[in-house]
């Protein structure tokens, strides 16, 4: 595998080919900064570019659209507070706020080498043990698939320790929201109150772009902000190689996290970069930094959202099942050039499978040159004059989130999110506890009452099966951590 992997490499450093991948990279790069854009998005209006293209230079544009599309929410997340796509949610409690402060090219600057440090941790694991992973995934049953949900939703706690109350309120009403539509599961209408538009529930670009941009708009309107005063000229874009190191844990952790998050089917980057960012907050000996720009933080979410990309790719390789929307579309791509994902591509195609991951390191790398290279022309958004930047910003968010599926109907869930978001996060409720609740609820109820019906409702089921077992375990671990921790810092206080 080596061989044609160092082959491929050769091979995909002919010119034609290496601008047919930076143009890949350019344009996920610009679906992903575009708030209501997405790399799915990117990936489905390359595809049909690809059709008269030989299967390794098709194929190679689509991963290098992929890992762009995935990286672009970085920049607006930073800038704006406007997650460009869900997986980049996490990086603006952190990026933003750093920004503020005037060190936007280091928040970007760290968030492009975390991400390109994701991508290639991602990729090892890809090459290392892509079949045993994706055995193991395909074993993840209802059971456990509950099991990890609510030890991802348990990080809510750790997320809001600060207020414990507020974020549960929080969590609890991101799972309602959830459930706003159709059951997934014997497709009961709930919460719909007859309207059509809802039969569907809701979609998570305008919960999205509302919750994080349209609140931040109402915010820069209604209140004065202080000048920034931008730092445009910081040596190597202000990453230094001791903040590097002392993240080195951290990366590693994220990119666990989020390899582990990618690879299971239908969870994805959009809850990999909140779970890695509060597991990183756990873990750090300064978690009352997190939230106001501290570089943990956003080492973490950037890590995590580029390494799911790898995860996501294992299961689409080896067994043909899609990871994400993402590599559910890239299974048209494949079936575009006559080929088919799964075991057998490994024994019939070998030559693409290495095609496929020199192309993935390519990319990582050209997103990272390009990045910095573009790094100094970004943060001077920051300058323009509101009273411009802020109708600019309008018009993108009505126009990314009408083109998602083309409904009136959720430019008015956006504004009803902004204000609610505006409203949330004045009297103190986090909105990460929300996210994560929306994004994980579907996935929870219908993994929960699958794995009570298989068990012909026997609760047991969630204890008995072992992967189940130390998942709940380790949820239950980390709340009374929590626990403990606030209780002391009480005790600490009364004390004083």
């Amino acid at each position: 595998m080596f061989d044609l992997f160092f082959s491929s490499m050769v091979h995909l450093f002919e010119p034609k080919l290496l601008l047919l991948m930076m143009i890949g990279v350019s344009v996920g790069l610009v679906f992903g900064a575009l708030p209501g854009l997405s790399a799915t998005m990117a990936i489905a209006i390359m595809l049909p570019v690809t059709f008269a293209m030989q299967s390794d230079a098709g194929i190679a544009m689509l991963i290098a659209t992929y890992i762009g599309g995935v990286s672009g929410g970085l920049v607006s997340a930073t800038l704006l507070r406007i997650p460009g796509t869900p997986s980049s949610i996490a990086t603006t409690f952190d990026g933003y706020p750093l920004a503020r402060k005037g060190q936007a090219i280091k928040a970007l600057a760290t968030g492009m080498v975390a991400s390109a440090v994701g991508g290639i941790l991602g990729l090892m694991i890809l090459v290392a043990f892509a079949p045993v992973i994706a055995r193991f995934a395909i074993d993840f049953g209802a059971a456990e698939y509950t099991a990890l949900t609510i030890a991802a939703l348990v990080l809510v706690v750790v997320l809001s320790e600060a207020n414990l109350i507020k974020g549960l309120i929080a969590s609890v009403l991101g799972l309602g929201l959830s459930t706003i539509g159709f059951a997934p599961i014997g497709s009961a209408q709930r919460f719909t109150f007859g309207n059509i538009d809802l039969l569907s529930g809701i979609s998570i670009i305008p919960f999205m772009v509302g919750l994080f941009a349209v609140a931040q708009l109402i915010r820069d309107i209604s209140e004065t902000s202080p000048k920034i005063e931008e730092k445009l000229d910081l040596r190597g874009g202000g990453v230094k190689l001791a903040e590097f190191v002392s993240n080195g844990v951290n990366m590693l952790r994220s990119a666990a996290i989020g390899i582990a998050i990618g690879v299971l089917p239908g969870i994805g980057g959009s809850a990999s970069n909140l779970v890695a960012y509060g597991a990183a907050r756990s873990a750090s000996k300064r978690p009352e930094e997190f939230g106001k720009g501290s570089l943990e933080g956003i080492y973490a979410a950037e890590t995590a959202n580029n390494a799911s990309v790898g995860g996501a790719l294992l299961p689409l390789l080896t067994l043909g099942i899609p990871g994400d929307g993402v590599t559910a579309i890239l299974i048209g791509g494949f079936t575009i050039h006559g080929l088919q994902p799964g075991p057998l591509l490994y024994k019939n195609e070998p030559g693409l499978i290495a095609t496929i991951y020199a192309a993935f390191l390519l990319a990582t790398l050209a997103l990272l040159v390009v990045q910095l290279l573009t790094i100094r022309i970004f943060p001077r958004v920051l300058l323009i004059p509101r009273h411009y930047l802020i109708p600019v910003l309008a018009l993108l968010m009505v126009v990314g989130v009408y083109v998602g599926e083309y409904r009136t109907f959720d430019l008015w869930i956006m504004l009803g999110f902004g204000v609610a978001g505006y409203v949330l996060e004045r009297y103190g409720f986090p909105l990460s506890p929300l996210v994560l609740g929306f994004v994980l609820g579907t996935i929870f109820e219908t993994n929960f009452r699958r794995a009570l019906m298989y068990s012909d409702g026997d609760w047991s089921t969630f204890v008995i099966r072992p992967v189940s077992a130390v998942l709940l375990a380790m949820a239950l671990a980390l709340l009374s951590y929590s626990l403990w921790r606030i209780f002391r810092r009480r005790n600490g206080v009364r004390a004083r």
